[in-house]
């Protein structure tokens, strides 16, 4: 009789013995597996239905940490940001009160604060060239390229590859004041007679820039007829005309004036502000009084006293709110400069002051990055023609849907006005001490202090410090909350993919001993026949 092996009887117990076995050993192999490495399974096939829940939680494990990662150099670099902007708003207002508290009283201590204004310029432009790990803070969205030129190159320009002189601030600031004061350093007036000729004279007549493209830019304007007390003196003025300049005539023609007799001169200043100079008739005055004439044996000894003290008042003037406006207004268009950017995107020029073929100033020009230094050579994006916020110029991504500025300028319009208050007081304090010392440590006051204003006004330095104060607590804020979801994203996986030990080794030891009692069975099982049995 033929038998199929897989039909015959008893063969059905015996492959179900052997596949029993076979899974129990393994088990055995897989929860040994697991003691050793503590993992449920090598793959993910293994894991079961759990796996596509592993998968998706180590893509957010892996998404955390680049967050982390990225969120950890962003702290560095703002908490740099911060430091170094507070550091230039500190040097602004303490600069500020250095001005308000008044060192006028000595030439000597208005030369130490010149230079330490110098100093405290060059340290902000050092402190915006701060960097994190290779990376500047300040050039904007352009970390790669040094924001700010080198101090010496700012404040004394340099020489191209092509031996073109380019002008740094220190230029730019003689030529601004230069074109104010004039030649004759009085604001560009014109005084007849020549108060230092010897000319007897019972007149004097005072006459404005004689160029019209000149007048009212640059210099003084006669703005009125003088006024004057007393029954001596007396004065005419004769308006601007299209063919003559403004002036105005002094006259003494046959009695002296008394003392305590005077005339009131307007002046009008470029920025359109009016000053005032009152000379006062006097029985005695010193020769470089700019408020007091002396009365003399004569009435043309009498106006050559009073024209010598008119020039004194005029030149004094001249080198102190005239010089300071202008020194100002020259740093303050030089650190508007920038090599990129601008509303037209070729970069910003500030302005020089234009020249005709006599030398003579006529106006403004922009300046060209082959004759003045740019300062500013990090980015410096506009659009619609106003400058970009400078916080959006650099970001970190905190979470998947999610991001924060942490950006900085060092072109900011604050930080331009500290550091042109900063020059201003470097390049405009007086450093003499005469007649005009006060005046022009006061004008100093009037035009560096408002603008250092900006060190930690409304919309000021500070007010840059505070957004990248408040993006770092956002960023340590994310980092929280990010370390909280790794954790528990963390656990959810380690509950899918770790296996328990104590668990897996009870396991173990269950499954040992049913394998051995299987075994055990079975090898008796296979001695047993009919005649061990019969017997």
């Amino acid at each position: 009789m033929t038998t199929i092996t897989p039909f015959a009887a008893g063969s059905y117990l015996t492959t179900r013995n052997a596949s029993q076995l076979a899974a129990l050993k393994n088990q055995l192999t897989d929860l040994s597996s697991q003691v050793s490495t503590g993992l449920v399974a090598t793959t993910y096939g293994g894991l079961g239905s759990g796996r596509s829940t592993a998968l998706a939680a180590q893509a957010t494990l892996s998404a955390l940490t680049g967050y982390a990662a990225g969120i950890g150099a962003a702290q560095t670099r703002t908490n740099l940001a911060v430091t170094s902007l507070t550091q230039v708003a500190t040097l602004g207002s303490s600069a500020r009160d250095t001005l308000n508290n008044g060192v006028q009283s000595a030439a000597a201590d208005s030369v130490a604060v010149r230079s330490t204004a110098l100093g405290n310029l060059q340290t902000a432009l050092d402190t915006l060239n701060q960097s994190a790990a290779g990376n500047y803070l300040f050039g904007g969205s352009d970390t790669t390229t040094q924001p700010v030129a080198d101090v010496d190159t700012v404040l004394n320009g340099t020489t191209d590859d092509q031996g073109h002189s380019i002008a740094g601030l220190t230029a730019v600031v003689a030529e601004y004041v230069g074109a104010a004061v004039g030649t004759a350093k009085n604001g560009r007036l014109t005084q007849v007679p020549d108060p230092a000729s010897t000319t007897s004279s019972t007149t004097v007549q005072v006459t404005d820039e004689a160029n019209s493209a000149t007048r009212g830019l640059f210099g003084f304007t006669l703005a009125a007829t003088p006024t004057v007390t007393g029954s001596a003196l007396s004065a005419t003025y004769r308006p601007a005309a299209a063919s003559a300049p403004a002036s105005f005539t002094l006259s003494l023609p046959s009695q002296q004036p008394l003392p305590g007799d005077s005339v009131t001169i307007a002046l009008g200043l470029p920025d359109g502000t009016t000053k005032t100079l009152t000379l006062t008739a006097a029985a005695s005055a010193d020769s470089g009084s700019t408020t007091t004439f002396a009365i003399g044996s004569s009435p043309s000894d009498t106006m050559h006293n009073l024209s010598t003290t008119l020039n004194n008042a005029l030149t004094g003037l001249a080198s102190s709110t005239l010089a300071v406006n202008a020194t100002a207004a020259a740093a303050s268009s030089f650190f508007t400069g920038s090599v990129k950017g601008g509303p037209s995107n070729t970069g910003v020029m500030p302005e020089r002051v234009a020249f005709d073929a006599n030398n003579n100033p006529i106006g403004y020009k922009p300046a060209s990055a082959t004759d003045t230094v740019l300062w500013y050579q990090g980015e410096n994006t506009y659009a619609a023609g106003k400058q970009t916020d400078a916080i959006n110029t650099q970001s970190v991504q905190v979470s998947a849907g999610a991001s924060i500025g942490t950006g900085a300028r060092a072109i900011d319009p604050a930080v331009q006005n500290v550091l042109a208050g900063l020059a201003t007081m470097a390049f405009a304090l007086p450093t003499t001490n005469d007649g005009s010392t006060n005046a022009t440590y006061q004008s100093v006051v009037d035009t560096a202090g408002t603008l250092l204003t900006a060190a930690d006004g409304s919309s000021g330095v500070q007010d840059t410090v505070t957004q990248l104060s408040l993006a770092s607590a956002r960023l340590t804020n994310a980092s929280s909350t990010n370390a909280a979801t790794q954790n528990t994203v963390q656990n959810t996986l380690d509950g899918i993919e770790q296996a328990p030990t104590e668990e897996v080794v009870t396991k173990l030891l269950d499954v040992q001993n049913r394998l051995q009692a299987s075994y055990q069975i079975t090898a008796t099982l296979s001695k047993l026949s009919l005649v061990n049995y019969i017997s």
